[in-house]
């Protein structure tokens, strides 16, 4: 797995797809370089409020698999993502009418 740093996290959020293979490997990556849980909840962050509104529920589901999937190799992005994660959520609702809802 390549190495972590911000811009590559970055790079990879822009490619980042809807399809659940997509998310699925960027979860795993993510999960990999857990001892960097802060920074990629920051950028995650950064990233979910600049993305076009049609990728913004993709970001969702991005945390949503890493936080799930992380449990048992420690606490890190459950503790991290606890203070944005609410936020992020009022964020993404404000596009639900680009959902299709």
């Amino acid at each position: 797995m390549s190495a972590f740093s911000e811009a590559a996290l970055e790079k990879k959020l822009s490619e980042l797809s809807n399809s659940q293979q997509s998310v699925q490997t960027l979860s795993l990556w993510l999960i990999h370089h857990r001892k960097h849980s802060r920074p990629i909840v920051t950028v995650w962050e950064r990233e979910l409020r600049k993305a076009k509104p049609n990728r913004k529920l993709t970001f969702l589901y991005l945390a949503n698999d890493v936080i799930q999937n992380s449990k048992r190799k420690g606490p890190e992005f459950t503790k991290d993502f606890a203070p944005v994660i609410v936020e992020a959520f009022k964020h993404v609702s404000r596009y639900d009418h680009y959902f299709g809802y």
